[in-house]
């Protein structure tokens, strides 16, 4: 993966400007200071265009209160994959799969019994339900500290320091810096030039989408039998 700095001084090469060093990368000026904001610009348009990048899906556990059942998602939450939702053998549960459910098939299932239950309905959680906030539910409310396992898609913090590491990975790099030269040409009011960097831009961005979140890698067949006839329908 590349480094902040690594990245700016590549733009900065492309524009034939002077390239930044460690010890002063913290206090540019003009310039390499518009070069910084550019890649981060970028960067920020690339991950706004999905939310299912394979590079931004991580791996969370949480630990449940007794009798508590709604939890906050982090910080850098974007979308939960809400078939990951795993309950794992803290406490000397059985690990096993929770199926989710929406918020409003828990308020017309679940929610009376949870409500009337009180401490004697609390045990091991069953089902996990997305919430109207950035958060989710489990049911039953748990009896003891449980430890939930799920993946969910982040949205990271913008660069900062010259050594943070671009979550993109380096194959995509080039889409970066079109992004970054398209936002400097809008700076510098060079119109032409933005656009011309602005169709290679998205056009790199509708390339990532198609290898890494629209494509498909399984094959599903969908069967209809009508008066006995079938009718076959494949997808990639």
């Amino acid at each position: 993966m590349a480094t902040y700095i690594n990245l700016v001084n590549e733009l900065l090469r492309r524009l034939n400007e002077v390239e930044i060093g460690e010890a002063d990368f913290a206090t540019t000026k003009n310039v390499q200071s518009l070069a910084k904001d550019a890649i981060n610009s970028s960067i920020r348009e690339v991950l706004q265009d999905a939310q299912e990048w394979p590079f931004t899906l991580v791996t969370y556990q949480q630990t449940l209160s007794s009798g508590t059942n709604t939890y906050d998602f982090p910080s850098d939450f974007s979308k939960a994959d809400w078939e990951t939702f795993y309950l794992t053998n803290a406490e000397s549960a059985y690990p096993t799969q929770l199926p989710s459910i929406s918020y409003e098939s828990y308020i017309t299932e679940k929610r009376s019994t949870d409500d009337v239950a009180g401490t004697g309905g609390y045990g091991k959680p069953t089902t996990v339900y997305k919430t109207q906030s950035t958060k989710f539910g489990v049911t039953p409310p748990p009896d003891a500290s449980y430890v939930i396992e799920y993946s969910y898609w982040k949205f990271p913090v913008d660069l900062s320091l010259s050594t943070d590491v671009c979550i993109i990975p380096d194959r995509f790099r080039h889409v970066v810096l079109d992004g970054a030269m398209m936002y400097l040409m809008h700076f510098r009011s060079n119109e032409q030039s933005a656009q011309l960097h602005s169709d290679k831009f998205k056009k790199g961005i509708k390339t990532m989408r198609r290898l890494l979140v629209d494509s498909k890698d399984y094959l599903s067949s969908t069967v209809i039998n009508r008066m006995g006839n079938s009718f076959y329908k494949n997808s990639v």
